[in-house]
């Protein structure tokens, strides 16, 4: 025959006499009527039987009656407070001073009830209520026990030592245990509720984390094609005469930037929502982003016939410490919306200095409404609907620039007036530097030798494990100034005996190789050498998943995005191997210069590759875009020949992976929409009928490359 667990006999009682949903404090109060009930009861027979008191005992009968019709009333209507007020009242003051006086004074068990009273309504009231009640209990009874011990005759006493000892027994035991069960209750619910709340929010959690990367890759499959849309409609724009279809396209394209942005956005919001954002600490050029902030808002201020005002305090210095990026898209965020709800006059952008960086971007426009200043941060919210309903956007723009200062710990303040204008003000923890380049001017005709800072470490031993030799290459060049030693891999394996025969002082690994991946390669040295101090840099292309983060949890040392920029390569050695850097050298860079970069623009767009988008992605050096245009042009046949014999197994996907991340470091924005779209959906039918438009584009993208180094050997060599 099963025994029942006794928890669960005490847990049937206690949901009998108090169920679910009841609140806590009336739950509390039916405890303390039937403890009442029970006490009285006990102590009427105690009066009659042993103490031989009549009056004791029928004040008990009086006071069990009260307790149990007042449990019976909270029972009935769940209204706690007029029954508790009633007990302090009736029960704890009046009754309990009777049977005082009547049963033994303090020479019995009535004290450790005026205990029991002063916590119990302690337990029931809140506030001020709670406070008056106890302190007129503290006060009353202290005079009772004054009032017995000046006028012993006022009390009736006990007949015997066994009398004053029985009673103080019961009194002290029934009180113990009405305050245990009482406790009891009160852990058991509060223990319930803790339970209640940890479930709730793990469900909220994984309600949101789905959420989020429900919208994250949703964002980013929606983001692929409508890249290449877009991208198509500038190749339709370029490549043909005819107005009316340039119209169309336009009014296309307009559509597809607002859609994009809202994308970019809500990617931004579920990057930070998840934990995935990582802010940067690094140099920033802020006279070059005042500059270019200028050149990119002034033609969009002129088509609504507005005046920008850029001005930069003196005191500002040249350059920050930071993140970059951040900065730039709190930027371009507050300045979207003041130029989007201004119509006439002016929108200014200013740059202080006072001891922190300060910024100002203000409108004369349409104004936000003082009862809605307090919820402009909010997802979705845009103000006054009269006011915005006409114009686009989503009212994300300031939940993501409060988010990114937030994740900086800046400040930002609004001042608006409806109908006068909106200026926002943001501060950002950003450290000034003094500058240790050289002014490079800002000619953008000249084609002068740039100055660089470099630093050689020829003692120095790097293990670079990539299965493209394009990658291995691209490293091989970037880190050729520094005189260090490269050993380059084809795969995890090699690693393995790499490592095995010789030291290194740092190992780039990347995450996506067939056979043995990145991460497996890790493991697999932690495990094979556990006292390896060597770092682990992993570089990947996919960053928006946020899996960087993810694999220095896994045991990476650090990540390095792809495509891979040599500024970023460089702030690696740095960090890692610093004891094997040798003087720092100022060098001449003979590479191509930006401007001369971007007069390849015309020429280049043909074959789907953009100069800007290039530069963009190589950190913004020209230099890096060439000697990367033309390790992709040398290495373009091989690439073609293996998508010439696919065979749609995952190496196939590994080598697309790649090409997609070569493609965005050259500009060629459709071969990595293309590439992106296969290695997303991997799905053997779509790669089929897709990989010989990749094909094609690949050879359209060598063939415009190839006119690129003509084109550069013909002026310079």
């Amino acid at each position: 025959m099963n025994k029942e667990r006794p928890e669960k006999i005490t847990d049937r009682i206690a949901s009998l006499i108090f169920p679910e949903g009841d609140d806590l404090r009336a739950k509390i109060f039916d405890l303390l009527a039937i403890c009442g009930t029970v006490i009285c009861i006990i102590t009427a027979v105690n009066n009659l039987v042993v103490e031989g008191s009549v009056g004791g005992f029928i004040g008990c009968v009086i006071g069990m009656f009260i307790s149990f019709a007042l449990f019976m009333y909270t029972k009935k209507t769940g209204n706690y407070k007029p029954s508790m007020i009633l007990t302090i009242v009736v029960i704890f003051l009046v009754l309990f001073t009777f049977l005082f006086f009547s049963g033994g004074g303090y020479h019995s068990g009535m004290p450790a009830f005026f205990i029991f009273a002063t916590v119990f309504t302690a337990f029931m009231l809140d506030g001020i209520p709670m406070l008056i009640f106890v302190l007129i209990e503290i006060a009353w009874y202290t005079f009772i026990l004054y009032w017995a011990y000046i006028n012993p005759g006022s009390v009736n006493d006990l007949e015997g030592e066994f009398t004053i000892f029985l009673d103080v027994l019961i009194g002290e035991t029934v009180v113990a245990v009405s305050l245990v069960l009482t406790m009891y209750l009160q852990i058991r619910v509060y223990r319930k509720n803790q339970q209640e709340l940890r479930q709730a929010i793990k469900a909220a959690d994984e309600a949101n984390r789905a959420k989020s990367d429900f919208l994250a890759k949703m964002s980013h499959d929606i983001r692929t094609p409508l890249n290449t849309i877009l991208a198509m409609n500038e190749l339709i724009i370029d490549n043909t005469s005819s107005e009316r279809i340039r119209e169309w396209v336009n009014d296309s394209n307009i559509s597809g930037k607002i859609l994009l942005s809202l994308i970019d956005d809500m990617l931004d919001l579920t990057r930070i929502e998840t934990g995935r954002f990582t802010v940067h600490n690094r140099t920033i050029d802020l006279t070059l982003l005042f500059r270019e902030t200028e050149r990119l808002w002034k033609p969009q201020t002129e088509r609504k016939g507005l005046d920008l005002i850029c001005e930069m305090s003196p005191d500002v210095p040249e350059f920050l410490m930071g993140d970059e990026d951040v900065l730039r898209k709190i930027i371009n965020n507050l300045m979207s919306n003041a130029v989007k709800f201004t119509d006439t006059g002016s929108v200014t952008v200013r740059f202080d200095w006072d001891g922190e960086f300060r910024f100002t971007i203000a409108d004369t426009g349409v104004g936000i409404d003082p009862e809605y200043l307090k919820i402009i941060f909010n997802p979705f919210e845009r103000g006054v609907q009269g006011v915005y309903r006409e114009t686009s956007g989503s009212g994300l723009g300031l939940a993501i620039v409060k988010d990114l200062v937030d994740a900086v710990e800046g400040t930002i303040d609004c001042k608006s007036n409806v109908g006068i204008g909106t200026e926002f003000t943001v501060k950002l923890p950003f450290r000034g530097i003094n500058s240790t380049v050289e002014d490079q001017g800002t000619d953008e005709s000249s084609d002068e030798k740039q100055t660089v800072r470099r630093f050689v470490a020829p003692s120095a031993n790097i293990l670079v494990v990539d299965d493209i030799p394009f990658n291995q290459k691209v490293i091989e060049s970037y880190l050729e100034p520094a005189l260090i030693h490269i050993d380059s891999v084809d795969s995890g394996y090699e690693a393995l005996e790499m490592i095995d025969i010789k030291e290194y002082d740092l190992i780039l690994m990347d995450l996506r190789m067939p056979g043995m991946d990145g991460a497996e390669t890790l493991d697999k040295i932690r495990e094979e050498y556990p006292d390896l101090k060597t770092p682990v840099i992993m570089l990947t292309a996919d960053i928006i998943s946020g899996i960087g983060d993810e694999m220095i949890r896994r045991g990476f040392d650090d990540f390095l995005s792809k495509p891979i920029s040599s500024a970023d390569l460089y702030e690696i050695l740095q960090k890692y191997i610093p004891d094997k850097m040798m003087t720092i050298e100022i060098e001449e860079d003979k590479q191509l210069s930006a401007p001369r970069a971007e007069s390849y623009q015309d020429l280049l767009m043909p074959y789907g590759i953009s100069v800007k988008m290039a530069i963009e992605n190589n950190a913004g050096s020209a230099g890096e875009f060439l000697s990367r245009a033309l390790l992709f042009e040398e290495y373009a046949d091989e690439g073609i020949d293996y998508l010439s014999q696919p065979q749609y197994d995952e190496d196939y996907y590994i080598r697309i992976h790649s090409v997609k991340s070569a493609s965005r470091g050259i500009g060629a924005y459709l071969l990595a929409e293309l590439a992106g779209a296969v290695e997303l959906r991997k799905n053997r039918e779509f790669s089929e009928m897709t990989n010989g438009l990749l094909i094609e584009e690949y050879k359209r993208v060598r063939q415009g490359l190839s006119r690129l180094k003509e084109e550069e050997e013909r002026k310079h060599g």
